[in-house]
């Protein structure tokens, strides 16, 4: 049966960092559009030109364009379309490679991360209130949040649009997938800190929110992309990150208060350093102080 919903997570739908480079009018047009996705008989997947998504949505198709400029949706209108390919990790340990888009003609259009989420819900044959295709008896629930030993929060990144239950895998322009919060992993081009574990990082080393620019974080991940052998978890990561954006915060103002003093000891125009400490031009006229 066709699930009548599908996860949601305002974290990530926020800290996606493709979707933050688009229009409010686009990102509106994402969410509309992931539901028409979300009812396709091919989950995540439309095999329709631009022109009549569009249309389907009552969206300018210049918008549609401007997701596809950003990244945010994949595919083609013509031409072959490249290969989705999904590789799930365990641990350091990579499994064999999926393909869960075949490479065929446009048009196609798809969400990454509402396809691979399909593909594990199916893989894994978890049986929710919406959705396996089968009546199947429902599993025991999980355990209320603080009940159940060695239960950990997830580290999520994506489009926003559904959870992920695997581990980190690897989909078109390196789009990470979730990771256990305590579970050590490299650095990944499309790495997106965790708001909590960020947020006590900050408190912490006594510094804001605005300190961790998007440069900061742009800057750090081409750094340790070129450490491939250095692995944390979320929160570790999140600590590294808040150091590296302490000591650019404190370069620029080392910076900052070097070209004050420079502009403050430069001399006048014209004048040399020396003439200007020789200058007594600045007491002509007061004359000889006379004692009471």
């Amino acid at each position: 049966m066709r699930r009548p919903a599908f996860q949601f997570y305002p974290a990530d739908w926020r800290n996606n960092a493709k979707l933050r480079r688009c229009s409010w009018g686009a990102r509106g047009v994402w969410i509309e559009l992931m539901g028409l996705m979300h009812d396709s008989d091919n989950y995540g997947v439309l095999a329709w030109p631009l022109k009549q998504i569009a249309q389907a949505l009552g969206a300018p198709i210049k918008l549609l364009k401007e997701l596809v400029d950003c990244g945010v949706l994949y595919g083609i209108e013509q031409g072959d379309c490249e290969p989705m390919i999904y590789t799930p990790v365990s641990g350091r340990v990579k499994g064999a490679p999926v393909e869960l888009v075949a490479a065929q003609p446009g048009p196609l259009w798809f969400s990454p991360r509402m396809v691979r989420d399909e593909y594990v819900r199916q893989r894994k044959g978890e049986s929710t209130r919406f959705g396996s295709d089968y009546d199947a008896p429902s599993p025991s629930p999980k355990p209320p949040i603080g009940e159940g030993k060695g239960a950990a929060p997830r580290h999520r990144q994506g489009d926003g649009s559904t959870s992920s239950s695997s581990s980190s895998t690897s989909v078109p322009n390196g789009t990470s997938a979730a990771a256990d919060a305590w579970q050590r992993f490299p650095m990944d081009e499309g790495w997106l800190p965790d708001d909590v574990s960020l947020a006590s990082q900050l408190r912490v080393a006594g510094l804001t929110r605005d300190c961790v620019t998007a440069e900061a974080v742009a800057g750090f991940i081409g750094h340790y992309l070129t450490l491939p052998d250095t692995v944390e978890n979320a929160a570790g990561w999140c600590k590294r990150l808040v150091k590296w954006a302490k000591r650019q915060h404190e370069f620029s103002r080392g910076n900052a208060n070097e070209s004050s003093t420079a502009r403050g000891s430069r001399p006048a125009s014209g004048i040399s350093l020396a003439d200007n400490l020789n200058d007594t031009s600045w007491a002509d006229g007061l004359g000889t102080l006379q004692p009471d």
